[in-house]
This record gives C-alpha cells, sequence and structure tokens, in this order.
C-alpha cells in the first residue's frame, strides 16, 4: 500500500468560448492538499496452497484520497474499490476474474511518470478525487472494469492477455459542459480487450514493446461501434529510458474511454488519436525525467451545427522523483497543459494552466 499528499498550486485561463461551453482549465490560482494521480491504498490478498498443480489467490484493494471536495466539513475521504478480483494460475496460465485494470492501453498508465507524481489538475477548486497524471494528454485512462480474463503462460517474458468486459454506454456530447443526452447503451455483448506484451530483455533489461486493442458495440437508434488501437513501449539503456505511446480509434473520447464526448450530439462517432514521449534518467537514489503528449479528436456528424467539441489537449512535464529512503519517495513536478477548440473566433484563446506540485509517498 501506499499513503501520499502533494502541495498543487495552479494558475491559468479558462478558453474563450462561445455562449454555453465551458473549458475545464483550472482558472485563477489555486491551491490545493490532495492525493496525486495515483489514491492513498491499502491492498491485501488470500492464498492458500496449490491443488492439483493450480493456485488460487484473491485480492482487495482500497483506495482513498486524503481532501475533501472543497469544503471543511465532510467526513471522510472519498473511497474508491477499484480492485476486486480472484485468480487461478498453472501450466494454463492465468484465468482472472472481478475487477481490476482494463488492458486496453494499460501499458501507457503505468509507464508513464506521473503515475507517482500530480501531472494535469484541470479543474484544481473542487476536485475530491485524484489527478489526472497525463490522462487526455497521451493516453485515454484504461480504468477499472469487471471482466473474465485470461494470460498465457509467459514465453521468455511475453505474454498474451484477452479479456470479455462488462460493455460501457457510448455517449455524445462536448466534453465541456454542453452534453447531449443522447447515449448509446444496450449492449448484447462484452466488451473485447486484448494486449499482448512482448518483453525487449534480450535487448536491454527493462525493454518491452506492448500491443493492445478494444472493440465494443451498443445501440441507441442505430448501432455504435467502439474501437481502438494502440501500441507503445520502454527502451532502456543504463540509466537512461525513452518510452513512446500512441493509440487510435473511434468512439473513444478523448479523456474517459466512450462515456464522456464519445460521439456528435447526433450519434455519430469522432475519431481519437493520441501520444506521448518520455526520457528519464536514473542517478540511483531517484531519476529526472521530462515528458511531452497529446490527445486529439475530429469532428463528426452535427459537430459545428450547434456547438464545437474540443480539438486537442497536451501538456509538457518535468518531474523528479527522489528516494530519501527504500520507502519513501518525495517528488515535485512542473506541468503546462493547454486545451484547443474547433471553431474558436478571432479573438478566441485557448484554455491553459501551470501546474507546480510537491508531495511525498510512504509505500509499503
Amino acid at each position: 500500500g501506499n499513503v501520499n499528499a502533494f502541495y498543487v498550486y495552479s494558475t491559468g485561463k479558462a478558453a474563450n468560448l462561445a455562449s454555453g461551453q465551458t473549458a475545464r482549465t483550472s482558472t485563477g490560482e489555486n491551491s490545493r492538499i490532495q492525493t496525486g494521480l495515483l489514491p492513498a491504498k491499502f491492498g491485501f490478498g488470500v492464498q492458500g496452497p496449490a491443488s492439483n498443480g493450480v493456485q488460487l489467490r484473491g485480492y482487495f484493494g482500497l483506495y482513498p484520497q486524503i481532501q475533501n471536495a472543497n469544503t471543511k466539513t465532510a467526513r471522510g475521504a472519498q473511497l474508491d474499490m477499484r480492485e476486486i478480483y480472484a485468480a487461478a494460475s498453472g501450466d494454463f496460465g492465468e484465468l482472472l476474474f472481478g475487477r481490476t485494470l482494463s488492458l486496453f492501453q494499460r501499458n501507457a498508465i503505468v509507464q508513464d511518470m506521473t503515475l507517482f507524481g500530480v501531472g494535469a489538475t484541470l479543474d484544481n477548486t473542487s476536485n475530491g478525487g485524484t489527478t489526472l497524471g497525463r490522462i487526455g494528454f497521451g493516453y485515454v485512462y484504461p480504468d477499472f472494469n469487471a471482466s473474465f480474463r485470461y494470460t498465457t503462460p509467459s514465453m521468455n517474458g511475453t505474454t498474451l492477455s484477452v479479456g470479455l468486459y462488462d460493455p460501457s454506454q457510448i455517449k455524445a456530447g462536448t466534453g465541456n459542459g454542453a452534453e447531449s443526452e443522447l447515449t448509446a447503451n444496450e449492449a448484447d455483448a462484452p466488451r473485447f480487450e486484448g494486449e499482448l506484451n512482448i518483453s525487449l530483455a534480450q535487448i536491454s533489461e527493462g525493454s518491452n514493446l506492448a500491443i493492445s486493442g478494444m472493440y465494443q458495440e451498443a445501440e441507441t437508434a442505430s448501432e455504435v461501434e467502439a474501437k481502438g488501437i494502440h501500441v507503445g513501449g520502454t527502451l532502456a539503456g543504463g540509466p537512461m529510458a525513452l518510452t513512446a505511446h500512441y493509440y487510435n480509434g473511434e468512439c473513444l473520447g478523448i479523456t474517459l474511454q466512450m462515456d464522456v464526448g464519445a460521439m456528435s450530439g447526433d450519434g455519430k462517432c469522432r475519431d481519437h488519436d493520441g501520444y506521448y514521449v518520455q526520457g528519464t534518467y536514473n542517478y540511483g537514489a531517484g531519476k529526472v525525467g521530462v515528458s511531452w503528449g497529446g490527445s486529439y479528436q475530429d469532428k463528426a456528424g452535427n459537430d459545428g451545427a450547434t456547438y464545437d467539441p474540443k480539438e486537442s489537449q497536451e501538456m509538457y512535464t518535468l518531474g523528479i522523483y527522489h528516494n530519501l529512503a527504500p520507502e519513501w519517495l518525495a517528488v515535485a513536478e512542473y506541468s503546462h497543459a493547454e486545451e484547443s477548440w474547433y471553431n474558436m473566433d478571432t479573438g478566441d484563446e485557448d484554455g491553459e494552466s501551470d501546474i507546480f506540485a510537491v508531495g511525498m509517498f510512504y509505500l509499503w
């Protein structure tokens, strides 16, 4: 588990948009003391002796945040039950059932250096949950979903995982406060996700290449298909590591997968893509890193006729992650985030924010 806390100071301006549209970038100057991208955690597992060559195990994870949602009088931190699963493993591989991190783009978030930092905040005034890290600025959030998942036995470190997932709604809207009520929420089949994780340890220890994908259908008045492909990984050499990830798909959304702004107001899928690149240098007691990336979407259907969707979200981050002791991590980050919209008139301005964060983890 872990306990973490950050002092987060942000300053910025919202995009100057047409009436009825609201940008998400934090405005003005705001100070918070809160958890970062990772909530605090207490996880515990159970495991008994193997039987007939099959090892069973179970896991529960409790993930609270330390801050209130911009109020003094809340009586408890927000608690997120994001992991509850069991698994059976043996010579056949592993069958996992329950709730855990989804396969599509999971390598992108796991390898993101802001996982142990803050990254983007967007709303830094009333957020009672985690920050965003690089979610929406290079990948869309995999999130934790109910599934049946099978992983093959490791072949020199390489594995293939496939899963059937509880399907999500696919929702129209702008993602900027002018949401449409149109939602595709009838699904007669689960969502499919898969990931091939290729070990490149023969090139250098700690290197990998991951390819993941997803597909789901849902219905409103007509059938809607959400689909995506992702490729990325890390190449490590000595104290240095280079990480890069890219995704492309339809009806994915620009930040959260499918259930925010995946379609135009008349139910047409938007095209989505994004990437980030990251370089880190390990100096023994910690590492320093720099990353850049963004997420983008194309207009579809009646976009522009009733409201204009967001075009892009981009961010660069500088960070230092220093181990004061093996279980004590100190973090300092600076991020600059920008968002842009379609059909901005003369005089309209992009939204932007600067985020400064310092904090620490106790990890066990």
